[in-house]
């Protein structure tokens, strides 16, 4: 978690002057299309062929797009138009890119790892980690609410499985401001919380964990113009993980054959993560003899 992802393999770091020349005119932003015909030339029938059959409000076309990552070198980000698609068999990213445009990555839904949402000031990055593979968008606030709708659909698919969450559930430290639209996937559904929150008001952390995820929220102010605060939101489907340990004030989880690292942010969370993960594996039957996935804390 934290900082943007390096650049995926179809997109390209260009010189600020050849930036705008790779934009179409009239681009829109972020959309659902009404129909398959809203859609690129042989995106859906590759989309169809790689994730299994697509209904329209699975379908989310991010249009192409800069975004400045060297701004001293006159540099910046181009990313290429893309559609997104939750299918039968997994999720998929189909991109308009060189050599030839198609599904550049799709990851079944029980190698989902983690479902991460950045945003920094005007810009949004969704990322979807796999055991093999990983699906990159990057979007503008403009289209934040389409994105965390698709999103949602998203995480339902994957966590569409319950289990109970550990006895008496209770909340430690400050998580005052947290959206339970972004931590509940059914309203309603028992939770438990632990938050931090810095002194000077320029930090706060939330880890949940519900019947179906775990969830890590967090959020930096910057200290410099323009101030802008920086936010991010970790889902972990609970299903596929398979281990997790707690050292010091990191949490490590191996979920659907993935490496997880999450830095947490006081003693007080990690304590918590501790005792939940412990609690959650147990329950699953999955401890194992060598101490691994007691999440351990110091």
């Amino acid at each position: 978690m934290g900082g943007q992802p390096l650049e995926a393999d179809w997109e390209l770091v260009v010189g600020s002057r050849l930036a705008p020349h790779l934009l179409p005119a009239g681009s829109r932003g972020v959309r659902r299309p009404a129909d398959v015909g809203w859609l690129p030339d042989g995106a859906y029938p590759a989309i169809v062929d790689s994730v299994g059959h697509v209904s329209l409000e699975d379908l989310l076309v991010v249009p192409a797009a800069t975004w400045p990552v060297e701004p001293w070198r006159r540099r910046c980000l181009y990313s290429p138009l893309c559609v997104m698609a939750i299918g039968e068999r997994g999720v998929g990213l189909w991109v308009e890119a060189l050599p030839a445009p198609g599904v550049r990555a799709w990851v079944p839904f029980a190698e989902i790892a983690a479902i991460e949402q950045r945003a920094d000031g005007p810009y949004g990055v969704l990322v979807v980690t796999g055991r093999a593979a990983t699906l990159l968008v990057r979007y503008d606030a403009d289209g934040q609410a389409v994105v965390d709708a698709w999103t949602r659909r998203l995480r339902r698919r994957v966590a569409a499985v319950p289990a109970p969450i550990p006895p008496q559930p209770e909340s430690r430290g400050p998580h005052r401001g947290a959206d339970p639209g972004l931590l509940l996937l059914v309203p309603g559904d028992a939770i438990v919380s632990a938050g931090w929150r810095s002194r000077a008001g320029r930090g706060t952390f939330l880890l949940s964990m519900t019947s179906r995820e775990l969830v890590i929220m967090q959020s930096t102010r910057g200290v410099a113009p323009p101030w802008r605060r920086a936010t991010s939101t970790l889902c972990l489907p609970r299903g596929p993980v398979e281990d997790a340990v707690v050292r010091s004030r990191t949490m490590l989880l191996r979920s659907a054959g993935a490496e997880v690292r999450v830095t947490l942010r006081s003693r007080t969370v990690a304590a918590a993560a501790s005792s939940w993960l412990r609690w959650m594996l147990s329950d699953h039957g999955r401890v194992r003899a060598s101490g691994r996935g007691e999440g351990k804390s110091q």
